[in-house]
């Protein structure tokens, strides 16, 4: 990074002329040197150099100072210099001194602020105001304005809260600006109780998890493609590929060449080689959603991800096989980090990884050219070429690659770009809403997905994926508690996630349990009493809370167990030994288990029936029957 060489020097009193030749953006080049990217007045600042995020399209890692104002007109337009002068003046004042008390913000969040500033100069532009220490006395009637989006539908509080925190920060900058507001905007009132909040960050939105009867089809075409048509795909695109570089170097003409591509695309069984792409565009995508969604890492992480970045090893104790995902987080800081996977992640990783082969190789011969022309480049090309050279020494390894949406250069996918990849792959495959329209699934809603997931399968209640996710969920579970993993190879948010996940479960599997009065095959020495407070109580919902809370449910698979996590019980036992729950003071069953118990029971009538069984075997069988005759008449009755 080239932060360090940007001058931090106020600039209150400086000229214009002065504070326009600033660099606000330098980049340093391979062999050392540095560039300007971005200069205090040019209408555009580019802070690519310090906004690492792979996915993040270009137009995210800019300042765009050319804002469209009510009128049509444009911030950049001769009469409005003075206001723009003194919104650039502002924003980088909350970088080279920031607010006092609080850290040097990062490019991104100065980004942020831009677009919470806006509103504001639009509405300054719209009467006439040029200068923010003339909204001293009237500031106040922007409140509404800032609290009303297009058509003055309302938006969120915390939005609004954010646009007028900006006007405190005007005031609070007052010493440092040419153009500050010179007296609080609201003496006795604050920016969050105007937004109509309680407190800062009082409203944070909820990502919804993909819903239940959608995800299982969504898994199961994505892991079809990678694990049954990847090998066609794969194999037609080299073919294709092969046969049009034979074509070129005998001088054929391109279209020629494009027939010869399409009759091997027809041949192998696709709608020609535009149907080729659009089923490699959809491995891609598959392969982005069986990683997302068996590791819960983010975007960002997950586009970071490149060659070789499978790796196997053993738990501390020896006792478990593990795979890891490397990538980068940038969360907390950037750095290195791994995730602990399911095997289904190394087989999406390894289809992905020779599809975007050809684009990898692309760009290390680009690199090498690049290198070549920027030694003789001057002026604004050659801090074109630093641009493109830095992603590409940057991204030349990644795996998430693509040139459809990059001018035919290969790039990392941008978090824009994905999330319409997975609307068209939800589009073409039937995954559709309520309405019956095609999903509109995002690239967020993996990790709440995930946490999901992995709380049910803990709680053995799995209902979809069971295959994939049963298994792996008790050894990250396993793994995890032994203290097998540090806070390098630990997701903690995401742990804690899953712990707010099984919270919500707990909560409706008791609510199930509590606020009904149906039959119950264990649990009716404890669970009566709750049931007959809650039937009674004036607030069901918080006294059920309460109840859930203070037990701990584990799953067995035909039971739930209160015991085993208060260390009380057998110790996980009844997991193989299911009539250990029938009886047992810390178990549960109810209707939701019937059609288990009713499995158990034919198992054991075929067991007694093998004449090899033995006198022991079939003691134990007729045990079990007998136990799970007992909790079918239990829970049959009427």
């Amino acid at each position: 990074m080239s932060l360090h060489l940007l001058d931090l020097q106020p600039l209150k009193g400086q000229a214009r002329s002065a504070k326009n030749l600033r660099p606000v953006s330098i980049a340093t080049l391979a062999d050392g040197t540095h560039v300007v990217v971005s200069r205090f007045g040019d209408p555009t600042w580019d802070f690519y150099p310090y906004i690492h995020q792979d996915n993040a399209p270009p137009a995210t890692k800019r300042i765009n100072w050319d804002i469209i104002l009510q009128n049509g007109q444009r911030l950049t337009n001769p009469e409005h210099a003075e206001l723009l002068l003194s919104a650039k003046d502002f924003i980088w004042s909350l970088f080279v001194d920031p607010v006092e008390g609080r850290k040097r913000p990062t490019m991104t969040t100065l980004r942020a602020k831009v677009v919470d500033l806006t509103p504001l100069l639009r509405w300054m532009a719209h009467l006439g105001i040029r200068r923010f220490a003339d909204l001293n006395g009237i500031v106040f009637d922007y409140v509404p304005v800032a609290k009303a989006g297009q058509g003055e539908r309302t938006i969120r509080a915390d939005t609004a809260g954010k646009r007028l925190i900006i006007i405190e920060d005007l005031f609070h900058q007052r010493n440092k600006i040419d153009d500050a507001l010179t007296a609080h905007p609201w003496p006795h009132e604050t920016a969050m109780s105007l937004a109509g909040m309680t407190k800062a960050g009082g409203f944070k939105p909820q990502t919804k998890a993909i819903p239940d009867n959608l995800v299982h089809k969504l898994a199961a075409v994505a892991l079809d493609y990678v694990q049954h048509r990847a090998n066609s795909i794969l194999t037609t695109i080299a073919a294709a590929d092969a046969i049009e570089a034979a074509l070129l170097d005998s001088g054929y003409s391109s279209s020629t060449r494009s027939l010869a591509k399409r009759k091997v695309a027809s041949e192998a069984g696709f709608n020609g080689y535009d149907g080729l792409a659009v089923e490699a565009n959809h491995l891609r995508t598959a392969c982005y959603i069986v990683i997302g969604l068996f590791s819960g890492i983010r975007d960002s992480e997950l586009t970071s991800i490149a060659e070789s970045c499978i790796s196997s090893g053993k738990s501390r104790d020896g006792c478990i096989d593990v795979l890891w995902l490397h990538g980068t987080i940038y969360k907390t800081g950037i750095r290195p980090k791994k995730w602990l996977v399911p095997a289904v992640v190394a087989d999406a990783v390894d289809v992905l990884t020779c599809l975007t082969a050809p684009l990898r190789e692309k760009m290390r011969s680009e690199e090498v050219e690049l290198e070549s022309m920027i030694r003789v480049a001057i002026g604004k090309e050659r801090e074109h070429l630093a641009k493109r050279l830095a992603t590409v020494r940057k991204q030349k390894d990644k795996l998430f690659l693509s040139s459809g949406s990059n001018g035919g250069k290969a790039a990392v996918l941008s978090n824009s770009a994905t999330a319409g990849r997975l609307k068209s792959f939800c589009a073409d495959h039937n995954i559709n809403d309520e309405l019956g329209q095609p999903y509109r699934l995002h690239t967020h809603q993996f990790r709440r997905t995930y946490a999901r997931f992995v709380a049910r399968a803990e709680l053995g209640d799995l209902l979809t994926l069971r295959e994939h996710f049963g298994h792996w969920s008790i050894d990250m579970t396993t793994y995890y508690a032994d203290g097998g993993a540090d806070e390098y190879e630990v997701d903690v948010e995401l742990l804690e996630m899953v712990t707010a996940e099984k919270n919500i479960r707990q909560n409706e599997i008791m609510k199930n349990y509590l606020d009904s009065s149906s039959p119950l095959a264990n649990g009716v020495h404890w669970l009566n009493e709750w049931r007959a407070t809650v039937h009674t109580a004036t607030n069901k919902e918080e006294l059920i809370a309460e109840y859930a809370s203070t037990i701990t449910l584990n799953g067995t698979g035909h039971s739930w167990c209160i015991g085993n996590a208060k260390g009380t019980g057998c110790g996980g036992l009844c997991v193989f030994e299911a009539d250990m729950c029938v009886d047992c003071n810390y178990g549960m069953i109810g209707p939701e288990y019937l059609p288990v118990w009713e499995g158990i029971a034919i198992q054991q009538k075929e067991a007694l029936a093998m004449p090899d069984l033995g006198i022991p075997g079939k003691a134990r069988a007729k045990r079990i029957l007998d136990k799970a005759h007992e909790v079918i008449a239990r829970l049959e009755v009427k």
